[in-house]
């Protein structure tokens, strides 16, 4: 059992797919399947069923654990024996979109310029996501937008900032604004949660969406009137001050967001990760707001 057998076993697990796992490795699908079969063979078990995709068998699951703790092991010596002084390699980030789109693109620019030897790479998705990422070791960071109950996990706050719900300029009736379709991320993204969660405790129960990955588009879509939205107000500072949106504050318990920085516990912390800490610390990012009191007016 080679480890590029374990890798490709890996990568049809979480895609739970051949083709998905042959495009995400870059192998024609020929080959994966006959490693797979392979593999199964010198095991002498299942590893999957076969039946609308690939699922793990108990057997698979078994091999997964071992196979993503042998990997694990084998990156980090890869990673161990290669850093020096001079940070290069790789580090993979993950952030939600907010992070993602506002917060981070300065603070990469300025750190590739730095330490132009580093192979950078940036996945925005939702929380739960980037926490299921770092907990298989497919992701050396991440900025999540809740605070992680997981004994393998070690994080850190980074950012406060303060949620607004945000409309177009010309409505003015909060009851009729809270009546539009928002403009959100997908399910899964906690903003989303914080906005249905105090609209429901408003009376509020019939919620209609747009559902928009991608910050510009949203404030975009706000802006010409299609919605309104709950984001950051580091997002829209901007366009309040110039009058193209409006803004209302909500309670503290739905108004607060926090960012924290996570990562495996069982990572190697390489000289690239630290002086990405570094200049993360000494960025606006790590600025935590102080906010006192927030209500809706």
């Amino acid at each position: 059992m080679e480890n590029n057998d374990l890798r490709i076993f890996r990568a049809v697990a979480h895609e739970g797919s051949i083709t998905k796992a042959a495009q995400s490795l870059g192998y024609v699908q020929s080959n994966v399947t006959t490693r797979m079969q392979q593999l199964e063979k010198e095991l002498t078990t299942t590893l999957f069923y076969r039946k609308r995709g690939m699922l793990l068998t108990p057997a698979g699951e078994k091999l997964l654990d071992y196979a993503e703790r042998i990997l694990q092991l084998l990156d980090e010596a890869h990673k161990a024996l290669n850093d020096d002084l001079n940070p290069a390699g790789r580090l993979a980030i993950g952030a939600y979109y907010t992070v993602s789109a506002f917060h981070l693109p300065n603070i990469l620019v300025d750190y590739h310029a730095t330490y132009p030897q580093v192979e950078l790479s940036l996945e925005t998705e939702v929380s739960t996501v980037l926490i299921d990422k770092i907990n298989h070791f497919q992701l050396d960071c991440a900025f999540v937008a809740s605070s992680v109950k997981d004994d393998r996990i070690v994080e850190e706050l980074v950012h406060e900032d303060e949620l607004l719900l945000i409309t177009n300029p010309a409505n003015e009736d909060l009851k009729d604004i809270c009546k539009q379709p928002f403009l959100m991320n997908t399910k899964g993204c906690l903003h989303r949660e914080r906005l249905e969660n105090w609209l429901n405790l408003n009376g509020i129960t019939s919620i209609r969406y747009m559902e928009f990955n991608q910050m510009e588009a949203i404030l975009r879509g706000v802006i010409a009137g299609l919605g309104s939205s709950l984001v950051p107000k580091s997002a829209v500072q901007s366009f309040l001050k110039d009058g193209k949106l409006q803004s209302f504050t909500l309670p503290r318990e739905y108004g607060l967001s926090r960012t924290y920085l996570i990562r495996h516990k069982d990572s190697l912390v390489t000289n690239a990760f630290s002086k990405f800490m570094k200049m993360l610390k000494e960025s606006q990012l790590y600025e935590q707001l102080d906010i006192e009191s927030l209500s809706l007016q």
